[in-house]
C-alpha cells in the first residue's frame, strides 16, 4: 500500500504522506552531512592520532547516520527493505568503531585490514542511502500528493501484473470500486479543506483494515480502486462489508469546532478475468457500484455476470 509509523508486529507496511517523505528526504541528507563530519573528526582523532577520549559509541544511535535511523525522521523509509539492510550495516560499522576505539594489547596500531573493511562498511553506507532516496523520490511520482495512497499514474500497469499472476498462477483476484457517498456535501457545507481531511481520513482507514500486498488507489475525487490479491468474489465480499462496517462507525472531528462528522460508502467488486482485458474488470466492479448508489448507497454489491 502507499498509505507510514514503523511496521507493526504484523509486519503492516508504514502510511506516509508526501510530505513526510518530503521531510524523510531532508532529514536523511542532513544526517549524511552530520555523518561525514563525524567520521572527519573520528579518522582525525583515532585513526591518525589515536585519541579516543572524544568518542564514546556503544549503539548505532551515537553516530548521526544511527541516531537517524533510530528516529522519526526515518519513518518514510521504513517500508524499503532496504533499510533493514542499513540497519545491518550500521551494527556492523558500530562494531569496527568501538574495535578501533579499544587499544590493541601490544600498543601497535589497529591493522591495515581492519581499516579496509571499516572504508568498505562505509561505501556500503552510502550505497545503501542512495538507493533509499532514489527510492523514496521514484515513490512520490506514485503516490496521491493529497492521501499517500497510490495514484493511476501506474495503475493500470499494476493491475495487469496481478491479472497475469492469477493466470499463472490459477489463484483469483478481485477489484473493488469505492465511493464515499454524499462527499459533495461535505465540501458545500464544511469546505474543499475539511473534505481534504476526511479524504485522508478514510484513505488511511481502508489502508489499516487491509492486508500489507492489497493495493488502493486514489481512483478519482471520492473514488478510490482497491486490489486485493488471492481473494475469490465471496471472500472480497466480506472484507468489503468488514470495511463498510467500520467506516460506518468512524466518526472524524473535522466539523466546526471539532464537530465529529460520518460518512459512508458503496462498494462494488469483481473477480479479475484472466483472459479479458484488466479494464473490463474495472467496469463490472463499477456497474456493480452504479447498482448501490441507484439503490441507497451504503452497501456492498459483486459483480457476478447476471
Amino acid at each position: 500500500m502507499g498509505t507510514a509509523q514503523s511496521s507493526s508486529s504484523e509486519g503492516r507496511p508504514v502510511v506516509v504522506l508526501p510530505e513526510t517523505i518530503l521531510e524523510g528526504i531532508s532529514g536523511i541528507e542532513r544526517a549524511i552531512s552530520q555523518q561525514t563530519d563525524w567520521f572527519k573528526k573520528w579518522h582525525d582523532r583515532v585513526v591518525v592520532n589515536h585519541d579516543t577520549s572524544a568518542f564514546t559509541v556503544d549503539g548505532i544511535g551515537d553516530i548521526p547516520l544511527g541516531k537517524w535511523y533510530e528516529g522519526d525522521e526515518s519513518k518514510a523509509f521504513r517500508n524499503n527493505p532496504g533499510f533493514i539492510v542499513l540497519g545491518e550495516r550500521l551494527g556492523q560499522l558500530v562494531e569496527q568503531v568501538q574495535g578501533f576505539l579499544t587499544a590493541s594489547p601490544d600498543g601497535e596500531p589497529h591493522p591495515v585490514d581492519d581499516y579496509t573493511h571499516f572504508m568498505n562498511t562505509l561505501l556500503d553506507l552510502n550505497d545503501l542511502v542512495q538507493h533509499l532516496q532514489n527510492d523514496a523520490w521514484r515513490g512520490l511520482t506514485k503516490m496521491d500528493p493529497l492521501t499517500g495512497v497510490r495514484n493511476r499514474h501506474d495503475m493500470m500497469v499494476e493491475l495487469d501484473i496481478e491479472r497475469e499472476r492469477a493466470r499463472r498462477t490459477n489463484t483469483l483476484c478481485s477489484v473493488a470500486m469505492v465511493d464515499l457517498d454524499h462527499f459533495k456535501a461535505i465540501n458545500d457545507t464544511y469546505g474543499h479543506v475539511v473534505g481534504d481531511m476526511v479524504l485522508r481520513h478514510v484513505s488511511g482507514m481502508i489502508g489499516d483494515q487491509l492486508r500489507p500486498y492489497d493495493m488502493v488507489y486514489r481512483y478519482g475525487g471520492e473514488e478510490f480502486l482497491l486490489c486485493l490479491p488471492n481473494t475469490d468474489l465471496d471472500t472480497a465480499v466480506m472484507v468489503l462489508e468488514r470495511l463498510r462496517v467500520k467506516l460506518d462507525q468512524t466518526t472524524m472531528p473535522y466539523g466546526p469546532g471539532g464537530k465529529e462528522l460520518n460518512i459512508t460508502a458503496s462498494f462494488g467488486v469483481a473477480e479479475i478475468d484472466t483472459v479479458e482485458h484488466i479494464v473490463k474488470t474495472i467496469e463490472r466492479a463499477d456497474m456493480a457500484l452504479y447498482d448501490v448508489k441507484k439503490n441507497g448507497r451504503d452497501a456492498v454489491k459483486a459483480w457476478k455476470g447476471d
